[in-house]
């Protein structure tokens, strides 16, 4: 069933109360809260940008669904409402007017599944609804287009797209409020220069082959089919951040970090350099090399570059930082 559908449907067995004199947005003992978090891979490895509940705050808004369990009858109807950061916690506020804070409570009996996704408005490189699915088998389905390999923090204007579910929630848990944990369905690439000639100046680093569209279906293994044609993602670099002192250990961050579609890679790595040899500028285009890698989606992979005239070494790592 489309989510778009979903949205337009009626608020069936909703208890819209934002006329109530209580509007501040004081939580009852039946009002339903939401706990947002991210997922963490593993112990001390985490995925893209957003890490934990205080980055989601900072973002300060994401869209969020209730339906009654095992079902897309909607109870909270997205279409109306978005979720919002108030500084002490979460809170639903009507969409129309967002000043304007809504309470909805829990039903008497049965479950609730809750669907959320951030940014609250999805992002240019997911397709817009009603691309994006959620059906009643839990499964979430969406349409990545030309996704930008950039940078997609909580401080860039792209914003990284991510999406959670909490199934078979009920008034038990009011008192502590819903679990939605956020999961990241991209891969996240960061390169970093461990050493370099001191006479090498970089023009370019290029990955070559990546797709850049592709489907995404959480039911099914792999979650990602790529689409399209593969392109070559070329990384131009120019003044400062093209010279690098020889300095191993402690490598210099190349550009930003890359969101990526989750893909089995071919893994071509190619360099374009310049370098000082007596005196006289030198032209090595095709510093090439090898790396096969499976982009798995939640996780990030370090390429590490140590780069001479002759040779071109890379190495990559994965859950090797803290976030």
């Amino acid at each position: 069933m489309l989510l778009a559908a979903v949205l337009l449907a009626a608020c069936n067995g909703s208890d819209d109360v934002s006329d109530l004199p209580d509007g501040s947005g004081s939580a009852k003992a039946d009002e339903i809260r939401l706990n947002a978090d991210v997922w963490h891979v593993m112990e001390g490895t985490r995925a893209t940008t957003y890490s934990n509940a205080t980055d989601l705050q900072a973002v300060g808004q994401f869209t969020c669904a209730a339906y009654e369990a095992n079902t897309t009858t909607a109870y909270i109807n997205p279409a109306n409402t978005t979720t919002d950061w108030t500084g002490s916690g979460w809170v639903f506020k009507n969409r129309a007017n967002p000043e304007t804070i809504v309470h909805y409570y829990w039903p008497a009996s049965g479950n609730l599944d809750f669907f959320g996704y951030m940014p609250a408005t999805l992002p240019s490189y997911i397709a817009a609804e009603p691309a994006l699915t959620y059906t009643a088998e839990h499964n979430v389905t969406f349409t990545c287009s030309s996704l930008p390999m950039t940078n997609a923090g909580q401080d860039s204007s792209l914003k990284e797209f991510m999406f959670g579910m909490a199934l078979a929630q009920n008034k038990d848990n009011a008192g502590t409020g819903v679990p939605l944990t956020f999961q990241h369905p991209f891969a996240r690439i960061k390169l970093q220069l461990a050493a370099s000639h001191p006479n090498v100046t970089i023009n370019s680093i290029t990955f070559r082959g990546i797709y850049n569209n592709g489907n995404y279906n959480h039911s099914a293994s792999p979650k990602w089919t790529t689409t399209g044609v593969a392109t070559n993602f070329v990384l131009s670099l120019t003044g400062n951040a093209a010279v690098f002192d020889n300095n191993p250990a402690t490598p210099t961050q190349i550009g930003e970090y890359y969101i990526m579609i989750p893909q089995n890679w071919a893994g071509e790595i190619v360099v374009n350099a310049d370098c000082l040899f007596w005196g006289e500028k030198k032209n090595y285009p095709s510093l090439t090399t090898t790396i096969p890698t499976t982009w798995q989606p939640g996780y990030s992979y370090t390429y590490t570059f140590t780069i001479n005239p002759d040779n071109l070494i890379v190495n990559i790592s994965k859950f090797t930082e803290q976030w």
